[in-house]
């Protein structure tokens, strides 16, 4: 079994590829529409608000200020319980 390389992303990539698609998790952009500390997150596929009680953050994610407007990355499970805050998205 041979070790994904490259940065995280890339070694991401590699996994996904090798095992297949979950069906179980989705990956949405949402935009921050209140910054924290009582943070609100709106996905686009969603036509509400979900708030901090609703939401889980990376820590990288926690170290980098959100402000309204900014675009982020949320992994979610099927039932949609749990969102999980992985990333700011850019674009370059």
């Amino acid at each position: 079994m041979t070790k994904p390389q490259g940065t995280g992303y890339s070694q991401l990539i590699q996994l996904m590829r090798k095992h297949g698609h979950n069906k179980d998790v989705e990956i949405e952009l949402g935009t921050v529409t209140a910054p924290p500390p009582e943070v609100l997150i709106r996905l686009d596929s969603f036509g509400f608000d979900l708030d901090k009680s609703d939401l889980i953050f990376a820590s990288r994610v926690v170290d980098t200020p959100l402000k309204a407007g900014d675009r982020v990355i949320v992994i979610s499970n099927d039932t949609h319980k749990t969102f999980y805050v992985i990333d700011k998205a850019v674009r370059y």
